[in-house]
């Protein structure tokens, strides 16, 4: 607990996609280690012949019949289709012709309002809607590809194709999933700390969108990004936190509204290693300094005496850079860290000095 170091601790600065551990942490303490997320088809028996699609929020549902998509354990799209069949088969149903999908689970803008419009069309995020598929990418297996404009328009199509002959002439439209209705097809994401893996080690930023909205339903805010940072701050109201300078407008850190002192990532970092074996799984997906992730690539030359020692997500946007975790330093002291840098003077080049920063760190210099 006792500060080592300050320059500007308590100045709260644009830390790009190391908030990703606040969504991380959140999300373990709301949801759980064995939280999954769940995608259903319903239907009511005074319409045998419409079957309901309800988005439950999964965006790592592939429109894979086989292998993997870029995420792992992932619900297929198939499988759901196939219960359907199965189900139509024991009803005696012969044609769906009609397939309401039902995306009303996440509400308010599909687009944070300072998100650059390339990070869709590059292939770094998506619209935020209930229902899509393979994190609305082109390419299912690319982690980095462009996205669409009507993410629920392609998994719906997916669906129906995946369903096959019986539904091969059936009319998609929106709609809402009747109170009452019957599930007859379910399926389920892989578990929360496999989810948290990936969102950290590949800084994806379509998971911490999800979980954000995920952790917002879990404590009886509206699903959208208005309600993100409130839904952090009760998901995390038992540790203590000082959540004064705090700004947080979306789960993945693109906003160059986001703003949040070192400090602050210094006692929740503190706060998940001294927790329990849940809250300490939030780390396992860390970047390692020229080991894996998005640090592989870095501390090389002089820096390399760390590498292997500094594990830390690390946050990169136009003109603001970060640096935040934990490091097994050289004199064998644990420690953690936050260095932030943002501003005009920032280049690609301040990713470099904050590496030499971190390594005179990691030395004890």
């Amino acid at each position: 607990g006792d500060v080592l170091y300050d320059n500007g601790g308590t100045t709260p600065s644009i830390t790009a996609s190391s908030v990703k551990i606040v969504a991380a942490a959140a999300a373990m303490q709301a949801l759980g280690p064995n939280f999954r997320i769940s995608t259903k088809v319903v239907y009511s028996p005074s319409k045998p012949d419409t079957i309901v699609l309800v988005g439950g929020g999964d965006p790592t549902l592939t429109r894979l019949a086989t292998g993997s998509s870029v995420y792992a354990g992932a619900a297929r799209l198939s499988d759901l289709a196939q219960q359907v069949n199965d189900w139509a088969t024991s009803m005696g149903t012969t044609e769906i012709k009609h397939i309401v999908v039902d995306s009303s689970l996440i509400t308010g803008s599909t687009w944070e309002a300072s998100w650059p419009v390339a990070e869709r069309t590059g292939g770094y995020q998506p619209m935020i809607t209930s229902l899509m598929v393979d994190g609305d990418r082109a390419n299912p297996k690319a982690a980095v590809s462009a996205r669409s404009t009507d993410p629920t328009g392609r998994a719906s199509r997916e669906f129906k194709k995946a369903l096959g002959v019986i539904a091969a002439n059936a009319d998609i439209s929106a709609g809402i999933a009747a109170g009452g209705a019957t599930k007859i097809a379910e399926v389920k994401s892989a578990k929360l700390p496999t989810l948290i893996n990936y969102m950290i080690s590949a800084s994806d930023n379509t998971i911490a969108e999800y979980l954000a909205r995920h952790v917002a339903i879990s404590q009886g805010l509206p699903s959208n990004l208005e309600s993100i940072q409130t839904g952090y701050q009760k998901a995390l109201s038992t540790m203590g936190l000082d959540w004064t300078g705090v700004v947080i407008k979306d789960g993945s850190g693109e906003s160059k509204n986001d703003l949040i002192p070192p400090s602050f990532y210094n006692n929740l970092m503190a706060k998940i290693l001294a927790g329990d074996a849940n809250l300490q799984s939030v780390v396992k997906g860390f970047p390692i300094a020229g080991k894996s992730g998005t640090l592989a690539g870095r501390f090389g030359g002089e820096n390399s005496v760390a590498r292997g020692h500094i594990f830390a997500k690390t946050g990169s946007i136009y003109r603001a850079y970060a640096l935040v975790g934990y490091m097994d330093a050289k004199d064998g002291s644990r420690l953690a860290f936050a260095i932030q840098a943002a501003g005009a003077a920032t280049s690609p080049n301040t990713k470099l000095a904050i590496d030499n920063l971190a390594t005179a760190i990691f030395n004890c210099e």
